[in-house]
Formats: C-alpha cells, sequence, structure tokens
C-alpha cells in the first residue's frame, strides 16, 4: 500500500513538472513567432514606405500598383496570423498595429511625400515598440538580469536614435529656407553621433557599406556651409538610416533569443 501511494505521488509530481515545463515551452514558443511576425511586418512597413515614396517622387502611380497590392496582403496576412498567435489580453493592441497598416495603405497617392514619410514613421516605430513590450516580458520572466540590464541600456540608444532620426526627417520640408536649413545641419550632426553610439552596441551593422555611406554624407552635410543636397536625397537618407538602425535593434533581439531560447530566423532587409 505504502508503495502504491509512493509511486502515485511519484506520478502527480512527474506530471507536475511536465506540465509547468510544457506551459513554459508554450509561452516561450509564442514569444518567438509573435517577435517573428512583427519582424515581418516591420520588413513589410519599410518595403511598403519605399514603393509609395517612389511613386510619389516619380508620379508614377500604375507602375507600382500591383507591387503594393502584394506587399499589403502580406502585411494582413502576417497581421491576422499574429493577432490569432497572441493571447486573448494582447490582441487589442495588435488590432491597433493592423489599422495603422490599413492606414499607410488607404490613399497613399493622395499624401505629400513628407506626410508619407511621418505615417511610415509612426507605424514603424509603433511596431519596434511592441517589439520591445515582448522582449522585457520575456526578460523578466528568464529572471536574467545580466541580459536584460544589457538590452535596457542598448534599447535606450535604440529609442534616442529613433527619436532624432524622427527630428531629422520633420525638418527635411523646412530645408529651403536658412532657418530650416540650419535645423537639418544641426540634427544631421546629431544623427552621425547616434550613429557613432550604435557601433558599440552592432559593430557590423554600423561598419556595413550603407551605414557608411550615411556616415560620410552626415558628415559632409555638417561640414558644408550650404545644403547641397535636394530633399529627395534627403528623405533618402533617412530612409538609409532607418534600415541601419532596425539592423542594430534586429540583432540585439537575435542575441537575446539566442541566450533565451534559440537564433531568430535570417531576415533580408531591404
Amino acid at each position: 500500500m505504502f508503495v502504491l501511494v509512493s509511486l502515485i505521488i511519484s506520478m502527480l509530481i512527474l506530471l507536475t513538472i511536465f506540465y509547468f515545463s510544457r506551459q513554459r515551452y508554450t509561452g516561450l514558443e509564442r514569444k518567438f513567432d509573435i517577435l517573428v511576425s512583427l519582424r515581418q511586418i516591420l520588413l513589410l512597413s519599410r518595403q511598403h514606405r519605399a514603393m509609395t515614396h517612389q511613386a510619389l517622387t516619380s508620379h508614377h502611380f500604375d507602375l507600382h500598383q500591383a507591387k503594393l497590392e502584394d506587399n499589403y496582403d502580406a502585411m494582413m496576412a502576417c497581421s491576422n496570423e499574429l493577432i490569432a498567435n497572441a493571447q486573448f489580453e494582447n490582441k487589442p493592441m495588435y488590432r491597433i498595429l493592423q489599422l495603422k497598416l490599413k492606414a499607410l495603405h488607404k490613399e497613399w497617392d493622395q499624401r505629400s511625400v513628407a506626410r508619407n514619410q511621418v505615417l511610415h514613421g509612426k507605424t514603424i516605430r509603433h511596431c519596434m515598440f511592441l517589439m520591445d513590450e515582448i522582449a522585457i516580458a520575456w526578460l523578466i520572466e528568464s529572471g536574467r538580469e545580466d541580459i536584460s540590464d544589457e538590452y535596457h541600456m542598448n534599447w535606450q540608444q535604440v529609442l534616442d536614435s529613433m527619436e532624432v532620426l524622427t527630428q531629422l526627417r520633420i525638418s527635411i520640408q523646412d530645408s529651403n529656407d536658412a532657418e530650416g536649413m540650419l535645423r537639418v545641419k544641426y540634427y544631421c550632426d546629431k544623427m552621425r553621433r547616434k550613429l557613432n553610439q550604435l557601433s558599440i552596441i552592432s559593430p557590423l551593422s554600423v561598419a556595413s557599406p550603407l551605414s557608411s555611406k550615411a556616415m560620410h554624407t552626415l558628415t559632409e552635410i555638417n561640414a558644408c556651409d550650404d545644403l547641397t543636397i535636394s530633399n529627395e536625397d534627403l528623405y533618402q537618407l533617412a530612409t538609409d538610416i532607418s534600415l541601419v538602425i532596425s539592423q542594430v535593434y534586429d540583432q540585439m533581439l537575435s542575441d537575446m533569443t539566442e541566450n533565451l531560447y534559440q537564433p531568430l530566423p535570417k531576415i533580408a532587409f531591404s
């Protein structure tokens, strides 16, 4: 009788351990899948911005319509998958993201280039903030203070860089007057210093040809008395810098998930 009771207790203990282990694995898997979906939405949002920007500046809307529709369909499919995978209490915030994605595509051809850049920039930042929320929750559950401290310190650098980039992008539309030109030069110099700080977090991302070219352009703008670069090229510079910041943050996430679960799949930034 004693042996039977002992066996039953042992089995109950094993089942309990298995249950909580399975629950933990399911939670990790869900967080991982949500991060993967948000990364894909971030990439698709960047592609949407590039295509709409090109169409608005060239005024050849029809040439980009088919690709834009494919891009939008992919964003909606990825967004629906994200909502389906999220826990019930988290679904509303991903539905808000989906509304922002729909707003990007709605009547995009009626916007100015500056307005288009601002709307896409806000959505891209919103997506990164959602990724940050997942990362923070994951780090809290893991109890890894060493990884958590490093992540928080690096995230602040990324956040500061995004804020400076936003100010740079806003200042471009006023670059034709003297005061606006000074603002552009000021934020270009500030952006150059922020990229130097990001190079400590992810040396390979900031040492890429795209980043090196952006750094060179920022240095030249600050060194010249007058702006010799067009607004179109300034917007492209801002887009290139946005990609570099995204790559740095993506490397941060990849390092974190590799330490806590498994590496994120490779993604082709564009």
